[in-house]
């Protein structure tokens, strides 16, 4: 069942609903639409509250400046981890304690290093080889458990904060970054930065987000320096429009209208790191794939 609010994920070849969310627009109503999604569903669902992993980084700086400025119940953690730099650690302690509530101690700003060294270590006595990227999943994992165990003893649910860009690349964690409820994840990333920029106008203390929104985008799980050096892409900017172009191809070609020298763009596409990615996720979008036991 979908929340009055919410939205299935377009499937894989809905490639004209793809193209409009890639073309949202920014606008205080958008803003506004986000805070009532997040407040309806937490009364809706008898729910107290959410938990939100804070990285440093700025998907969950917004969503923790956004329900600090429409007074949404939530709980942040800041999950430092083997790879975070100190300046992540430094902007996530700092966005909990200007946004949370205001007896945030201690206990909300863990580091999981030595309990991810102890498990990466037991894993490795059973498995001969591992690699940059499987243990950056486990990191994701060690932290995505840590929230989900504060959400049953605070009675609420863990906030995702992954966005479109991310979506459609396979840029995130099976178990690892997806919660109960995803407010961004159908808003592209250029949009929730100018969102950011409008929600900081509302703020008390607007710096923290706007530190976290200078900030170079990074996983967080020591895998490369910066998100946009794993997709080959100088901005997100580039990656949307990449997909637009991508989807908008697509669809031609499923109406049987691409010209010869579109069929060479999109073979072109194909070869990029950010389409690439797009085509060998789909499986990520789809959720379990559940046996249909009418045949």
């Amino acid at each position: 069942m979908i929340h009055p609010q919410g939205m299935e994920i377009p499937k894989e070849d809905h490639y004209v609903a793809w193209l409009a969310l890639l073309d949202l627009k920014p606008s205080l109503e958008l803003l506004d639409r986000i805070a009532l999604f997040l407040t309806n569903y937490l009364r809706d669902n008898g729910l107290a509250c959410y938990v939100l992993g804070v990285s440093g980084g700025i998907d969950s700086a917004f969503l923790a400046a956004l329900m600090h400025a429409r007074s949404i119940p939530f709980v942040p953690f800041s999950l430092a981890i083997e790879g975070n730099t100190p300046h992540e650690i430094s902007r996530a302690h700092d966005l909990c304690r200007a946004y949370g509530p205001k007896d945030i101690s201690l206990s909300h700003l863990q580091d999981l290093t030595s309990l991810y060294a102890a498990i990466s270590s037991r894993f490795q006595d059973v498995f001969s080889n591992t690699t940059r990227l499987a243990e950056g999943n486990l990191k994701a994992r060690l932290r995505m458990m840590f929230l989900y165990h504060a959400a049953h003893l605070f009675k609420g649910c863990v906030l995702a904060t992954d966005q479109i860009d991310e979506l459609l690349t396979g840029f995130w964690t099976l178990h690892g970054d997806v919660g109960d409820v995803a407010p961004l994840q159908l808003i592209p990333k250029t949009i929730e930065y100018q969102l950011a920029e409008m929600l900081c106008t509302q703020l008390d203390d607007p710096i923290p987000l706007k530190a976290a929104m200078a900030a170079t985008p990074t996983d967080g799980l020591g895998i490369s320096p910066s998100d946009l050096e794993q997709l080959d892409a100088a901005s997100y900017g580039e990656v949307e429009a990449m997909l637009r172009e991508y989807f908008s191809l697509q669809h031609g070609r499923a109406n049987g209208t691409l010209l010869p020298h579109d069929k060479e763009r999109l073979a072109v596409l194909q070869t990029h790191t950010v389409i690439q990615r797009l085509e060998s996720t789909s499986y990520k979008r789809q959720g379990p794939v559940v046996l249909n036991p009418f045949g």
